[in-house]
């Protein structure tokens, strides 16, 4: 089914058009295709909240990349096998939560670090590999790359940017070719390129529409620039009927705070320069202003990590742990709360233990974050499993490394109110006399 098909059936016309960059800062002018305009509305009218949908999940995948290197050797078995997890438990019954439901996973959303080192050919192969299983069973997916996605792990200059990214099989031109007129995800749901910043796959967009709410994703660079940003918010107004997240590889650190550039693992340990170069998170919130984002409702991320390697342990919100959900308000007109994810269990993978503990964290290999929207009860939930042991994951217990942080019962996260976008209906300008 084409875009176009598809909004018709669904009462409403989002016709493809080229849209040429303006940008509120004045940056240079680029060409975006595939972009949603405003002027639907005045074709045909479109409900302004439509009925509930089906409740359905999306999969974040927390950096992978030990899963390319060695984990358990270097031949990414537990890369291609957490994959395939997805696909075979893509309709697994959550009970953890009233009523149980369906998954229902429907996309997967990575946040960066697909391989540990650009230099190992295996690496790349090994990502391939796991990631076609998504693209060859139905599965969208999109994912920013991380530092060490670049050469070296050096994103000093964009340049360093990885083959696989620059050019190669996580490229915007290779990623735009499988979408291509758009990708099915069963029933009425589908998943569509909308655009890149460039050539490469540093900076993407693409629209899912599922259970009848749409929504567009920017994967967005490491520690992005004025520019990428300036970019995403053209976007993000091109396609005003969609909810807005993004997904980036460095955004909350492992205690749920903005990355600072001066973090241990923030800017300018990568030797990255200031803006327009490099925007640390807190600057791309408050200084690029993407807490003024009306449509923004979250943003996931990875890349920090916990114990003697963490990031910033002073003046931490809260206790280190592999995944942290922080809401934060938006300052937009709409006043909206924006959901912060962060995930990543590298740590887990780089250690690679063959013995499980539900104290320590051994052996909790290949994990994947399932973030479940329930329209009908207005809820978004998270829940965190292990793909190999099948434990899932809980809060950081008192005492860890002792206790029980893990779980062989699935374990409820969290559940938070979760309304999506709401407009007030609008008149046909047709319909004027």
């Amino acid at each position: 089914m084409t875009e176009l098909e598809y909004a018709i059936r669904h009462g409403g016309l989002t016709p493809k058009r080229l849209l040429k960059k303006i940008t509120r800062r004045g940056f240079g002018a680029s060409v975006l295709t595939g972009l949603t305009g405003a002027a639907a509305s005045r074709l045909i009218r479109t409900p302004s909240v439509a009925a509930a949908g089906a409740d359905f999940t999306i999969a974040i995948i927390p950096d992978p990349q030990y899963l390319a290197e060695s984990c358990p050797n270097n031949l990414g078995g537990y890369y291609t096998a957490m994959m395939k997890w997805i696909v075979d438990n893509k309709n697994i019954v959550f009970t953890s939560s009233t009523p149980s439901f369906d998954a229902n996973i429907k996309a997967v959303v990575g946040v960066g670090d697909c391989v540990n080192a650009t230099t190992g050919t295996n690496e790349f192969t090994n990502a391939q590999t796991a990631w076609t299983i998504l693209d060859s069973s139905g599965i969208a997916f999109t994912t920013p790359p991380g530092n060490h996605d670049y050469y070296s792990g050096k994103p000093s200059s964009r340049s360093n940017l990885g083959a696989q990214f620059a050019t190669g099989y996580f490229s915007a031109n290779s990623r735009s070719s499988v979408y291509g007129s758009g990708i099915g995800l069963g029933g009425e749901d589908v998943a569509y390129w909308i655009g890149s910043y460039d050539t490469t796959g540093a900076n993407t967009a693409v629209k899912f529409v599922i259970s009848s709410i749409k929504m567009l994703i920017l994967a967005m660079d490491f520690f992005a620039g004025d520019a990428a940003w300036s970019w995403a918010y053209d976007v993000m107004l091109a396609n005003s009927d969609c909810e807005c997240y993004i997904t980036t590889h460095a955004w909350l650190t492992a205690n749920g705070t903005h990355f600072q550039r001066t973090d241990a693992y923030g800017p300018n340990v990568y030797s990255m320069a200031e803006a327009p170069y490099s925007n640390s998170a807190a600057e791309a919130w408050s200084t690029i202003g993407v807490n003024t984002w009306s449509n923004l409702l979250g943003v996931f991320s990875g890349h920090d990590l916990m114990g003697s390697q963490n990031s910033n342990p002073s003046g931490t919100s809260a206790p280190a742990w592999f995944w942290q959900q922080v809401p934060v308000n938006s300052n937009s007109s709409r006043g909206q709360t924006v959901q912060q994810l962060f995930v990543n269990s590298q740590q887990i993978d780089g250690g690679c233990s063959t013995s499980v503990s539900k104290a320590t964290g051994a052996g909790q290999t290949a994990s994947v974050f399932l973030l479940s929207r329930r329209p009908a009860l207005g809820l978004l939930e998270g829940r965190m499993i292990s793909t190999q042991s099948g434990d899932w994951f809980g809060s950081k217990s008192a005492s860890f490394p002792g206790g029980t942080s893990w779980s062989a019962s699935e374990t409820l996260l969290f559940s938070v109110p979760f309304a999506g976008l709401h407009r007030e209906p609008t008149r046909d300008p047709v319909e004027k006399r």
